[in-house]
């Protein structure tokens, strides 16, 4: 070889090295391994430290990490290898991040017990990082995102886009943050029992899908009862949680935003998603100018025990407004100094009563107030600038979120990225958040409200329900939001709408409960049915407009719902039905199943759409399982949100 060709191989050896050292990316160490670690406020996924070897294979290369003592003793960490040792003290609780460039050679860590390293991983900044930004304002209503209370978030946004119609998919925050995260309706996500707490174990989330996607994600959340236990931290490397349990006390949100300035600056060239969950315009509402000013009591409001004072009538908007111009007031800056490259979106889980409707909080009614919230989105790849004025809703915002971040959503989610249409159905929340389930569905200017009625010794009733001194009426109300966007003028369902609303029903809240389903839909009362069966008849759920009536004679089961009935649904325990059905009889009749059809339940499907008379149809089993169910009640019970 000649001294010429010597020096081009040298100079070529030369540019690989530094490609490979140029080379930007990251890879995670011992994620095989990784499992979630965390004391009850400080949540973070990774591998207990002592004993854990790193290869830094390659000149440049920086280990990044998050050190978490999650032990109640001081602790020390020591990585020994080529070089000088490297060695951390760590208080009871404390986190602290790592970023060291490593010699090439084997480095090996060594630990107190309780240390876990969070997020553990090996590489090069990215020069160009993807960045997805989430904000959930919790209770921010829609119409309070304007330029007077929040002139900083609104002059944000004014270069990305705003739906003005968006819909929270329930009224407060455990089933709408479930629906948000997974992309799935409320009542896929509830238990037969109406139980819904937090996701069921194994839930896809956009957290999860961007996790898949090797975005490290990190979590801030004020309300605690949107806890790691009942599944809200799939997919994020740290998550952040009040430690109080004590009712007014969530952390201001000064304490959410300066958790993610610091989770962004540790995370700096890396793709990144962060998750912040504000807490400020909840009850009790505070004057943030005045630290000695005590809160008035909204509970009594909630419950609908009494009514307001003229002068609380008058104080509660102005302390709530006050609420959203402070958040705006954290925000500002903090969005100011997001890079143009990031996707940010901004939301909210529900809205606020504030006296319409004789209404205040939340929880425990479907009207607007209660349901809708801000959705406001930036990102490059939008056009800039505009409003989308139809209505949309909070299940489709993660499928969104994934197609701006470019990773795939979850194929068989319902919710859809609303830059591809969106859900093709129509808009559907619910809430068990009352005992008796209540429910809405919207599509177009129409909106249809239904209320079921408290049936005694028929079915089950949420543990998580919350009290209600006064109860709204039971009915269906019919919304024409064209004519009353308010929703001050409730009538009667019209028929032409009849049939669509009735199957919405009958394809969600219908399909909750396993076993033998019963429905009649738009009749007029009383309504009578009559049915043969193989087993002894029990009762799992009823829900009616109107007080139900069950009687069983042997083998023989008789349903009657005594008023004008537009809804009176009964299912049946699929183990009691035994193995044939017999249809005695039915008033108005039944639908689609002749009167004195012996049939096997079990083929019996859900009928395409619901017109007037019974319909009849089977549930097969079906299992929700969600951890951390008796913890996140006590923390329900310790917030006051529920008896």
């Amino acid at each position: 070889m000649t001294k010429s060709q010597r020096l081009l191989v040298l100079m070529l050896l030369g540019w690989l090295v530094g490609c490979a050292a140029a080379e930007p990316g990251w890879q995670r160490l011992w994620e095989n391994d990784w499992t979630r670690h965390g004391d009850g406020s400080t949540w973070v996924l990774g591998v207990e430290a002592d004993g854990r070897e790193v290869d830094a294979g390659a000149r440049g290369v920086e280990l990044r990490v998050t050190l978490t003592n999650l032990g109640p003793e001081p602790a020390e960490v020591r990585l020994d290898g080529p070089g000088e040792p490297l060695a951390w003290k760590l208080g009871p609780g404390e986190q602290r991040p790592v970023r060291e460039v490593l010699r090439n050679g084997v480095h090996r860590f060594a630990s107190s017990p309780g240390v876990v390293l969070a997020g553990p991983r090996l590489g090069r900044a990215l020069e160009n990082p993807r960045l997805v930004v989430v904000i959930l304002v919790d209770t921010l209503r829609d119409d309070h995102v304007n330029a007077d209370l929040m002139p900083g978030v609104t002059r944000f946004f004014a270069d990305g886009r705003r739906w003005t119609d968006a819909v929270a998919n329930a009224p407060w925050t455990l089933p709408s943050v479930a629906s948000f995260f997974a992309a799935e309706p409320v009542l896929e996500l509830t238990s037969p029992g109406g139980e819904i707490v937090g996701l069921p174990k194994g839930t896809a989330t956009w957290g999860t899908r961007l996790h898949e996607a090797g975005f490290e994600g990190g979590a801030a959340v004020a309300n605690i009862t949107v806890h790691a236990h009942n599944g809200y931290a799939g997919g994020f490397s740290e998550y952040l949680l009040p430690e109080s349990l004590d009712i007014g006390e969530a952390p201001d949100g000064a304490w959410v935003v300066a958790e993610g300035r610091r989770w962004l600056a540790e995370h700096e060239g890396e793709d990144a998603f962060l998750y912040l969950h504000l807490m400020d315009p909840h009850a009790p509402y505070r004057k943030h100018t005045d630290p000695d000013f005590v809160p008035p009591d909204l509970n009594p409001l909630i419950d609908r025990s009494r009514e307001p004072t003229p002068d609380e009538a008058i104080l509660l908007p102005e302390l709530y407004a006050g609420e959203v111009r402070h958040v705006d007031e954290l925000l500002t800056p903090f969005l100011d100094e997001l890079p143009d490259s990031a996707v940010v979106v901004l939301t909210a889980d529900h809205g606020e009563g504030l006296g319409e409707h004789g209404a205040w909080g939340h929880g425990l009614n479907l009207y607007r107030e209660a349901l809708r919230v801000p959705l406001l989105l930036r990102a490059p790849s939008l056009p800039s600038g505009g409003t989308v004025d139809g209505p949309v809703q909070l299940v489709d915002v993660g499928p969104t979120v994934l197609d701006l971040a470019g990773v795939p959503a979850d194929e068989h989610a319902t919710g859809r990225s609303l830059l591809r249409g969106g859900s093709p159905g129509p808009v559907v929340s619910a809430t068990f958040g009352s005992g008796p389930l209540r429910w809405a569905w919207r599509q177009g200017s129409d909106k249809v409200v239904l209320r079921t009625a408290p049936q005694a010794g028929l079915g089950a009733e949420s543990r998580t329900r919350f009290g209600e001194k006064k109860p709204f009426p039971s009915g269906i109300f019919h919304f024409d939001l064209a004519r009353d966007p308010a929703e001050d003028d409730p009538g009667a369902l019209p028929d032409r709408i009849s049939a669509e609303a009735g199957a919405a029903f009958a394809d969600t809240a219908g399909r909750l409960v396993p076993g033998l389903q019963l429905m009649l839909w738009d009749g007029s009362g009383p309504a009578e049915a009559a049915l043969e069966l193989g087993g002894e008849v029990e009762v799992v759920q009823a829900w009616s407009t109107s007080p139900v009536s069950v009687s069983r004679i042997e083998g023989r089961f008789e349903l009657r719902c005594d008023d004008a009935a537009a809804l009176c649904a009964v299912s049946l325990e699929p183990e009691s039905v035994g193995e044939t059905v017999s249809i005695a009889g039915a008033l108005p009749g039944w639908r689609d199943v002749a009167p004195g059809a012996v049939v096997d339940p079990r083929t019996v499907p859900l009928p395409a759409e619901l017109g007037g008379g019974f319909q009849l149809w089977w549930n097969p089993p079906r299992s929700i399982v969600v951890g951390g169910y008796e913890e996140t009640l006590q923390r329900l019970k310790a917030l006051g949100y529920v008896d």
